[in-house]
């Protein structure tokens, strides 16, 4: 019952950010992600949303756990998984600046990984949730992963006009010569 009751609120919480955001991307005039600025309604509801999110899919994730009753593939291949997604993901982040990736335009990063994909944070931060699923083999945290990591993807489109609008020219250029998700070969 506890699953249910958390799952309900994860799935909640990351429908009210899906919602949003796409009301953001259809109807002119209206912003929901990226924030106007750090200290509006939009940045506040946010972050207040994917907290609830993320503290309740880690919950959900320590319930349903089923424990390493037998050492199997789904933990050699997850674990690594896991740690190299979210460890990228965090290095890349505080490489970005943490309140340049919180929607606030502090500068335009084209060097580094920023070479080979325009948002790199999201590529690791979806291998990260396939270890994250495989580790813990759960329906109700797979399909939140997938729903997350389909949140990212979408998030890349709600970006780009917001990104030319803070950064011009700049950001036109850039994105004409760097792929939205991963390069394969060099810049």
């Amino acid at each position: 019952m506890l699953s249910i009751a958390v799952y309900i609120l994860s799935a909640a919480a990351l429908l009210g950010i899906a919602t949003l955001s796409l009301f953001a991307f259809l109807r002119r005039g209206f912003e929901f992600w990226p924030p106007p600025s750090a200290d509006c309604w939009q940045h506040r509801t946010f972050r207040m949303l994917f907290r609830v999110f993320f503290v309740s899919l880690v919950t959900i994730s320590f319930v349903e756990f089923g424990g390493a009753q037998s050492f199997g593939w789904q933990y050699v291949v997850g674990i690594p998984l896991l740690l190299v997604g979210f460890g990228l993901a965090l290095y890349w982040t505080n490489f970005l600046g943490w309140r340049n990736a919180f929607g606030e335009a502090l500068g335009l990063k084209t060097e580094g990984i920023y070479r080979w994909s325009r948002n790199p944070i999201y590529v690791v931060s979806i291998v990260g949730m396939l270890g994250w699923g495989l580790i813990v083999g759960s329906w109700m945290v797979s399909s939140l992963l997938v729903a997350w990591g389909l949140c990212y993807v979408f998030a890349t489109f709600v970006e780009e006009p917001w990104l030319e609008k803070q950064f011009g020219r700049q950001y036109v250029n850039y994105k004409a010569h760097v792929p939205r998700f991963i390069r394969l070969s060099g810049p």
